[in-house]
């Protein structure tokens, strides 16, 4: 029923919990696809060197000088998924196993929907696994024939992306439009109920990698995708960057 779908590269320099994220792939879906975009470092051996059943690889050589970059691994890896939904997940993302029977009765719902994507609450957990600074929305949760790229109202005429309106890796038609959505309420109380989904981020789990993270790559990366303009939103380059407000979730994750 379910394909999880992500992109990976440098993460051995970066410091990704990879193992951690994989495992919860495979263990909540029938098929997972990685496209691995070439790296500095060994992310394609020890990926292979996992030799998980439902675990399929797919090698992208994408040039990081690409204001696309992002989106284009992610499609890559969409487009070569098999199972009726499609589940996007980053490397530092899970869904907790008991939500499996939600995710699945969603899934039916959605095979009869208007819709072509549910955009499920993300939890951004911060500093430790009992806090988080924010719940947003990603496109998690979609049905088939789509792609994974810039919209076109984000697009710049030279090839580059207005990152204050988008990013690379929407969810897009054929002709590069958004697609239809419902949005899942991410309200704490509702996610504490159990019956509304939610996608766990540990992405600020540690700050220090996180850091390392934005000065290695994403930083860079950001201004090539805007072309040469800083980023829309606040890169945090130190700890001091970041802020001491978060909350308890007092969640199951």
């Amino acid at each position: 029923m379910f394909s999880i779908y992500s992109s990976a590269f440098n993460l051995i320099k970066n410091n990704f919990n990879y193992i951690e994220s994989i495992n919860s792939f495979c263990n909540f879906a029938d098929e997972v696809v990685i496209a691995v975009n070439k790296s500095e470092d060994s992310t394609l051996k020890v990926l292979k060197s996992l030799n998980l059943n439902n675990l399929k690889l797919i090698e992208t050589n994408f040039s990081y000088q690409d204001p696309l970059l992002d989106g284009k691994i992610k499609n890559e890896a969409l487009q070569a998924t098999k199972e009726e939904f499609k589940i996007g997940l980053d490397m530092d993302e899970y869904i907790p196993l008991w939500q499996k029977d939600i995710w699945t009765n969603l899934a039916y719902q959605l095979r009869f929907d208007v819709y072509d994507c549910y955009m499920i609450p993300s939890i951004n957990l911060y500093k430790d696994k009992d806090h988080y600074f924010s719940i947003g929305h990603k496109w998690y949760l979609h049905k088939g024939n789509l792609f994974r790229g810039a919209v076109n109202f984000a697009k710049n005429q030279n090839g580059t992306v207005d990152t204050s309106r988008s990013d690379t890796c929407e969810l897009i038609d054929s002709n590069g439009n958004l697609v239809s959505s419902k949005m899942f309420d991410n309200d704490i109380n509702s996610l504490r109920s159990k019956i509304v989904p939610f996608v766990v981020h540990n992405g600020y789990l540690n700050l220090q990698d996180r850091v390392l993270r934005n000065k290695n790559f994403w930083k860079e990366h950001w201004k090539i995708e805007s072309g040469g303009t800083e980023p829309a939103h606040k890169v945090h380059e130190s700890l001091e960057d970041f802020s001491e407000g978060y909350h308890q979730h007092n969640l199951d994750i």
